[in-house]
């Protein structure tokens, strides 16, 4: 133990060093996939972290709010310009038995936010509401020649091993990135997995080695429960984390009857390199079930929403610093981890982007598309779209300097999207939005 402890402090001391010589990821939010291989007896200890900063335009048709009150029109108006900070630190270790045996563990810790719609936001003395949390954490014990286990809040295989998305050579991810913090209602990135509505999941994983450049894992989340201590097992009205069955009236997309519960991954990835190019393809399923209600409905209406069953899939190709690649999920789900309901279209996300790397250098851009089920009871697809563009500037060992934008619209057909509260019961009111940011990513 003592060997391990000295082994850890000598490795947190010389965690600057290794990361300026090239073991600092290209994309922030890689760091949680990072397992670095320790000599045997030893473990590798680390505090990865970063700030990022930036100021930014945004316009939105939502940054105008518009209601009727004492008989006349009233309206909000949000500032344009606006400025984004953000905090996150990820403590780990990574070990290895004199055996072979390779373990460790990993946290991801951000900073929450303190702003809401409520006035006086930002004033002193809603400072304390910016608090730490966690946002993943995971154990794992593996081996050369039979794989890895994994448990906790984390990346299930369909996230782990997907390939085609190009967000981590757009600045810093485009669509997926900090521009969208300028702009509300409008957000292409529905994908099922990639997020915290997915990774946030407890779940235990397996990932297979890599043989011949062909990768596989499965994995199985119980219920969609974060980061806990206990395992919640109030019945009442409010469910728990393992809820299977509600006394409450089904009413589709609110509540338990959005969270998934059993939910299954399978992927395989295959990546190689024939003469300079290189090629990586990935497929991966997601099915997981739905907590129901035990309160009949009228005949024929359902009494739960609909489980997940969403495939997804990416190519991605690159060559002397150029990249290219597609991705897609598409199946039964209502964006993200949201459920459906019976009757409705499938949903399908996809998008298709360009990189190109240089030296210090890195320009990429992505166009994204959603179709998603929208206002369920709407019986009409929602219709999300956007490009997204950056430069990268990697000017200092831990300092990216970066710009970033997006342009996207949204439409449903008799929905209305805006905050002009004066518009008619079934309008049909489409939203846009774009933002552009300079910023600096602080990183150690």
């Amino acid at each position: 133990m003592r060997k391990f402890l000295l082994a850890g402090a000598a490795t947190v001391a010389m965690t600057g060093a290794a990361g300026a010589a090239g073991l600092e990821p290209s994309q922030p939010s890689n760091t949680h996939n990072i397992m670095l291989r320790a000599e045997p007896g030893k473990a590798i200890v680390r505090l990865d972290g970063y700030v990022f900063a930036a100021i930014g335009m945004g316009s939105n048709t939502n940054d105008k709010a518009t209601i009727v009150s004492g008989g006349a029109n009233r309206t909000s108006k949000t500032d344009p310009i606006g400025i984004l900070t953000q905090f996150r630190f990820f403590p780990s270790f990574d070990a290895q038995t004199t055996g072979g045996l390779r373990y460790g563990a990993l946290a991801e810790v951000r900073s929450n936010n303190n702003t809401s719609n409520n006035g006086g936001v930002g004033g002193a003395g809603t400072r304390t509401t910016n608090t730490l949390y966690v946002n993943r954490t995971r154990g794992y014990v593996g081996g050369d020649s039979w794989g890895t286990f994994l448990i906790g809040s984390t990346d299930g295989p369909a996230q782990t091993l997907r390939t085609g998305l190009i967000e981590a050579q757009v600045a810093d991810g485009g669509w997926n990135g900090w521009a969208p913090g300028l702009t509300r209602g409008v957000n292409p990135y529905q994908f099922a997995i990639g997020g915290g509505y997915e990774y946030s999941a407890q779940k235990i994983i397996y990932l297979t080695p890599t043989f011949s450049g062909f990768r596989a894992g499965v994995s199985f989340a119980p219920s969609t429960a974060a980061n806990q201590s206990g395992e919640g097992i109030n019945t009442g009205l409010a469910g728990g984390a393992r809820t299977s069955v509600v006394n409450t009236a089904f009413a589709a997309g609110t509540g338990d009857f959005n969270r998934f519960r059993n939910q299954i991954q399978v992927a395989a990835n295959y990546s190689n390199t024939f003469g300079g190019v290189g090629v990586a393809a990935h497929v991966g399923y997601i099915t997981s079930g739905a907590i129901k209600s035990s309160i009949p409905g009228a005949v024929g209406a359902p009494t739960s929403a609909r489980g997940q069953s969403i495939l997804a899939a990416g190519l991605q190709g690159s060559y002397a610093g150029f990249t290219v690649g597609g991705y897609m999920n598409t199946g039964t789900f209502n964006g993200n981890s949201n459920l459906s309901v019976a009757g409705l279209k499938t949903s399908t996300v996809w998008t298709v982007g360009a990189a190109y790397e240089t030296g210090p250098w890195a320009v990429g851009a992505h166009y994204m598309a959603a179709s998603t089920n929208g206002n369920l009871t709407n019986n009409a697809q929602r219709f999300d779209n956007g490009l997204g563009f950056g430069v990268t500037y990697a000017w200092a060992p831990g300092m990216r300097a970066m710009l970033e934008g997006v342009v996207g619209t949204a439409k449903e057909r008799g929905v209305n999207l805006s905050n002009d509260a004066t518009l008619a019961a079934g309008t049909t009111k489409a939203i846009n939005a774009s933002a552009v940011i300079l910023a600096n990513q602080f990183r150690w």
